[in-house]
Parts: structure tokens; C-alpha cells; sequence
């Protein structure tokens, strides 16, 4: 064995549910859980065999202690080497909950943000130019995006549509109230994005990437950049979903938001796609996307789900023919057009469109369970590439789309996997989510905690990404394995960037499997 220590989940662990923890070179050795900090033995057991994977290119082994259900605080503890300090417990997921949601109040913009240690007066307040044109345009409000502060509509819509599935997910009525609250901020923003004629701008923000400064302190022009499909489909997608949830509170506001969403299907319908791509003087992120028939289907879906109308229904069905991919990303969102069908009331249960969704989201979430079940970690990653955290959180809201389908515990098991690898169970022995657990991320490439010189708690970095798209990642992670191809610096934007849509299906997981 060498000094590394056991792996674990560093928020803890469920009373009720499955544990798992991690060592190197530990195949078939006893380990012990203890007490601590008294170290009274109160479980024992042995690791499992060892598996050897591309990702993590060491010999990782198993131990499960799922039997153990007495609340405490514990550590394990293997011959010499042993785990940082761990809870289990009920409810222990509500600090790291409210954190993760907390975060998005702070990426606020255009309005002033009352916050200790990260207040600030309103920013970003000013008229934007709407590009190509002389127009000036109020597009104030929505959340700052990543580590920079642009607003872009796909981003936002997949961070909306996360939350409200987290809403929709969850048994407690005060939890939903704060996301309902959050969310609102975000779509009002999204309106104001709105053409006349229905199309919807892509994103707004300066012409280029500012240095590392508070928001209120970027002062260059806003642009509004030119409409796209994907936008359009999105903003059309997530209004109409989000009108529903806002019938009964608002439904002066739910109105607003179902009319927004069938006037950008009115668009849509009448044109073609228009592919976004950023004009030569936009030098912010891009969010291109080469494919928009997944965000002309999650449009359709969504407006169905709310609706109930059946015209929808022919064309869904010819989208679903031509192949959707059941994906969860802001470039690929398909499988939330699956998923609000599935949820539907108005599709008849066992017709074939129903019966398609569901054996297209087994069939993902089948190869997903296969390649977690054949990892070190149990991670359900082919490649660790930009945004791989959130990319693992995504992959768990498809294998627990499938346990409820199915009712198989092991995709509900194996997305439990991928939120023990994100707070802890990798070969970094990192919790990813800033100010959170034992050893977490202090210098992420996020511009407000870079001028401030302290770290905002809450957000969710990145991860590795064995692309080392970056001169600090080129510098430093040359040769290492993909799973700790990461470095905690500001200047890994790859690795070690912030984005509000990895912090949302975050937010879904941790509700869906019902830890707070």
C-alpha cells in the first residue's frame, strides 16, 4: 500500500442509503470504520478487488459499508492510511444544498447584491447595443454565467430547466419557494431578450473577456448578439415549462411566460435554423451549437407537456424518428424534451411514442451503468473533458431518469456514485464544490473571488479535463492520468472554472436523491 489516504465522501453519507469509499493498492485488505474523534471500531469489512481503468491508471479497490446506518461522524481506517473525518447522517446535505443555491443569488446581475463578503452594487445596468444594429436595448438582469460575467440564453435555459426539475423533485415547499425565487430572476432576464417578432438574442455581454475585476467595475459597452435557433427553441422550451409552476402563485406571470413561449414557437415554425456563431468583433464565450433539431424537440415537448395539444404530438414523433440524442448539456438537450414527456399527463401511457422515450433513456442509462460499474471510481465518464463535473451530474439525472422507468436500483446506485466521485470520491481526494467538505477548491478561475481575494462558497469547479486546453493546465498536468489531469489555480479556466450550469443538475442531484 502507499500513504494515500481512503477516499470518501467528504459531505458525508446517508443513514439509510449506500456507502462506498476508496483506496489505492488496498484489493481484499480489512478496513474498519471508527468512531471519531474517540476511533471506537463500529464496522468492519473488506475492500474489494482491484480495478485498473484508462481514467485513473492505478489499481483503485472498493470498500462498502453500506450497512453501517448509526448517525455520527467516523473515519476509516486501513493498516496505516486512513479517511479524512465523514458524517452520516439525515439531512446533511442541507448546508451544501442552500450553498450550491446561494451561489446564483450571488451571480446576480444588475441589481445589488447584499452579501458579507461578496456584496456589491448593481452592475452591467446600462442600455446594450444590439449588434448590427443602432439599437439600444434594456436586457438588464440574469445570472453571470461562469467565471466571467456574459448572460447567455442556452446556458441559462439548461440552468433553468435543472432547477425546476430540482423543484419539481422536491418534498420540501420552502426549498421549492427559493428556487422558484432564483429562477424568476433568471426568466424575467430571458424576456427581455425577446425580439417582437418572437426570435430570441443569443446572449449579451461585453465585446471581450474583462480581467479579473468585480462586476460593477466592468465598464465597457454591452452587446446583444444576433438571434439564433438554439436560443429561441430553449427560451420557447423553458417558458412553457416554467409557466406551470408559476399558475397557481403568479398566473398573471405564468400567462406572460406561456404567450413568450408560443410567440418563439411562431418563429420558429416560420423559419429555418439560424446557427449561432459569435460575429468577428464578440470575442466572449460562444455556445455554438452545429445541431439544433434537440432544441427544436425540447421546444415541441415542452410546450405539449403544458398544453396537452396534440399537434404537437406528429411532429415530436418525426423528430424522434430522425434519432434524438437523450443528453443533458447545454449543446445537447434532448433528453429533457424525453423527460417532459415522460412526465407528461397528456401522452397516453403505453402508446409507442411513450414506449420509444422510455427504451431510448434505458438503452443511454444501460451503457452509462456499464461503463460506472467498470470504473475505478464508478464514475459513468468515457472522457474527462471540459466540464467533466458537470458532465458527471448529467449523467446521473439520465440513470435516474431510468430508475424510474425501470425501479432498478442499480442505476439509482450508480448515480449515487457520481455525486460521491464530485464531493470526494476521486483519485484528488477533492470536494469540488468550493467552501464545502475537507479539501476543496481555494483558487477558481472566477473573476469576483480573484478581485476579492476570497474564495465565493458554492460553486462547483469544473474538474479535470485531460484536453489541458490552457497554458496553466499545459504547464503543470502534462502526463497525468485524466481523472487528475485538474489543478486548483485561476488561470486552468478548464479545469478550475465555474459555470451555473454545472452547479444546477447538482442542485438536481442532490434533490433527486433525496438528501435534503
Amino acid at each position: 500500500m502507499n500513504d494515500r489516504l481512503i477516499f470518501v465522501n467528504q459531505i458525508g453519507y446517508d443513514s439509510d442509503g449506500k456507502k462506498f469509499a476508496y483506496a489505492v493498492n488496498a484489493a481484499d485488505l480489512e478496513f474498519s470504520v471508527k468512531t471519531y474523534p474517540d476511533r471506537r471500531t463500529v464496522f468492519t469489512g473488506k475492500f474489494g478487488g482491484a480495478l485498473k481503468d484508462r481514467l485513473a491508471c492505478e489499481d483503485v479497490s472498493c470498500a462498502d459499508f453500506s450497512g453501517l446506518r448509526t448517525a455520527g461522524r467516523f473515519v476509516i481506517e486501513c493498516g496505516e492510511i486512513e479517511s479524512v473525518p465523514f458524517e452520516i447522517g439525515k439531512k446533511i446535505y442541507r448546508n451544501i444544498y442552500h450553498s450550491l443555491l446561494n451561489y446564483f443569488y450571488l451571480s446576480r446581475c444588475g441589481t445589488e447584491i447584499h452579501d458579507r463578503d461578496f456584496g456589491h452594487p448593481a452592475c452591467h445596468t446600462e442600455k446594450a447595443l444590439v449588434y448590427g444594429t443602432s439599437e439600444f436595448r434594456d436586457a438588464c438582469g440574469g445570472w453571470h454565467d461562469a467565471g466571467d460575467y456574459g448572460r447567455y440564453i442556452v446556458a441559462g435555459a439548461k440552468t433553468v430547466m435543472d432547477l425546476l426539475l430540482a423543484c419539481g423533485n422536491s418534498d420540501s415547499g420552502f426549498l421549492c419557494q427559493d428556487i422558484l425565487a432564483e429562477v424568476r430572476f433568471e426568466l424575467e432576464w430571458m424576456l427581455r431578450m425577446q425580439r417582437g417578432d418572437g426570435a430570441v438574442y443569443h446572449k449579451i455581454s461585453c465585446f471581450r473577456f474583462c480581467g479579473f475585476i468585480e462586476p460593477q467595475d466592468e465598464h465597457d459597452p454591452l452587446v446583444i448578439a444576433p438571434v439564433s435557433t438554439a436560443a429561441t427553441a430553449d427560451f420557447a422550451a423553458v417558458s412553457a415549462y416554467a409557466s406551470s409552476f408559476y399558475k397557481e402563485s403568479d398566473p398573471e406571470f405564468s400567462a406572460v411566460l406561456l404567450s413568450a413561449a408560443l410567440h418563439a414557437q411562431e418563429y420558429l415554425d416560420s423559419h429555418g435554423d439560424e446557427l449561432y456563431r459569435n460575429p468577428p468583433e464578440i470575442k466572449t464565450g460562444e455556445y455554438g451549437d452545429r445541431n439544433v433539431s434537440d432544441e427544436r424537440y425540447f421546444a415541441l415537448c415542452a410546450l405539449f407537456s403544458v398544453t396537452g395539444d396534440s399537434a404537437y404530438l406528429d411532429r415530436i414523433a418525426e423528430f424522434r424518428k430522425s434519432g434524438i440524442s437523450e443528453g443533458f448539456g447545454w449543446g445537447n438537450v434532448g433528453a429533457y424534451g424525453t423527460e417532459l414527456l415522460l412526465k407528461s399527463r397528456h401522452l397516453v401511457s403505453g402508446s409507442p411514442l411513450a414506449e420509444d422515450c422510455r427504451k431510448s433513456v434505458t438503452e443511454r442509462a444501460l451503457r452509462l451503468l456499464e461503463i460506472s460499474q467498470e470504473s475505478s471510481y464508478g464514475t459513468a465518464l468515457e472522457k474527462v473533458f471540459w466540464g467533466s463535473n458537470g458532465a458527471a451530474a448529467d449523467n446521473a439525472h439520465i440513470l435516474l431518469l431510468a430508475y424510474d422507468i425501470t425501479q432498478n436500483e442499480d442505476f439509482r446506485t450508480a448515480a449515487l456514485k457520481q455525486l460521491d466521485y464530485i464531493l470526494g470520491c476521486n483519485p484528488l481526494g477533492i470536494c469540488y464544490v468550493t467552501g464545502n467538505g475537507i479539501l476543496c477548491p481555494t483558487d477558481t478561475h472566477h473573476r469576483p473571488s480573484v478581485a476579492l481575494g476570497k474564495e465565493m462558497p458554492g460553486m462547483l469547479a469544473g474538474g479535470p479535463s485531460e484536453g489541458l486546453a490552457d497554458e496553466v493546465a499545459r504547464r503543470h498536468l502534462q502526463g497525468r492520468a485524466p481523472l487528475k489531469s485538474y489543478i486548483d489555480r485561476r488561470g486552468s479556466y478548464c479545469t478550475n472554472e465555474i459555470a451555473i450550469y454545472w452547479n444546477s443538475p447538482l442542485v438536481l442531484l442532490i434533490s433527486r436523491l433525496a438528501l435534503v
